[in-house]
């Protein structure tokens, strides 16, 4: 496990997250303007930070930093072939190959494969154009993403709330009930228990619904 390389990678998701969940676009182009040339010269030299590497956490914030790299588009493209190949070996995970993948089509003006990339459109929250849109829920299931129509209402749900949508569940320690503001739809996400203050994050199951509390 390569430790510092971990935390440096979860410590640089936090004011990405942080700018996208307060809909500062100036902070949100702090962020990326600072953490694209750092994540560039990651991989220059270690390849892909896979699970084996930097944990589940750490390879979902690498991800995380590619996915925001616009600026670099043709980074981005590159990082699809490391991100393809560390999904094959179990290093990544295959939601976060299908939400790179569509960013990377619909960024070179062609129709996304799962359409995890939406917009406004009269007011609405829709997908940018998909390819066979009829199969498209079969290619979400293969990259263990939920239906888009739920997707697309959940990403709806969070615009509408600026803390976001929240989880209720019970502390594996104590039983008191906590709620957790969630992160992206295919994010993990972090909370404390307020009666014992045990910690512990809840990531999305294959199905795209959250599991429960992991300490």
């Amino acid at each position: 496990m390569k430790a510092d390389l971990r935390a440096e990678l979860l410590r640089r998701t936090v004011p990405d997250q942080e700018a996208r969940w307060a809909h500062d676009s100036a902070a949100m182009e702090r962020a990326d303007s600072d953490n694209l040339p750092w994540i560039r010269q990651v991989i220059a030299e270690h390849g892909w930070p896979g699970r084996s590497d930097v944990g589940d956490d750490g390879a979902q914030a690498a991800w995380l930093l590619v996915q925001h790299a616009d600026a670099d588009p043709a980074f981005q493209r590159d990082c699809l072939g490391l991100l393809t190949s560390a999904v094959g070996q179990g290093e990544a995970r295959r939601s976060h190959l299908a939400l790179l993948t569509d960013r990377v089509l619909v960024a070179e003006g062609q129709p996304q494969e799962y359409g995890t990339q939406l917009r406004y459109r009269d007011g609405e929250c829709v997908p940018f154009p998909v390819r066979d849109p009829e199969r498209v829920d079969e290619r979400r299931t293969a990259m263990a993403l939920q239906p888009l129509a739920d997707y697309v209402a959940l990403v709806a749900e969070q615009e509408r709330s600026p803390s976001g949508p929240a989880a209720e569940l019970t502390c594996p320690r104590c039983q008191a009930d906590v709620e957790i503001e969630l992160a992206n739809p295919d994010g993990e996400s972090e909370g404390a228990c307020p009666s014992c203050g045990l910690t512990f994050r809840i990531a999305p199951a294959d199905d795209g619904d959250y599991g429960g509390a992991t300490p």
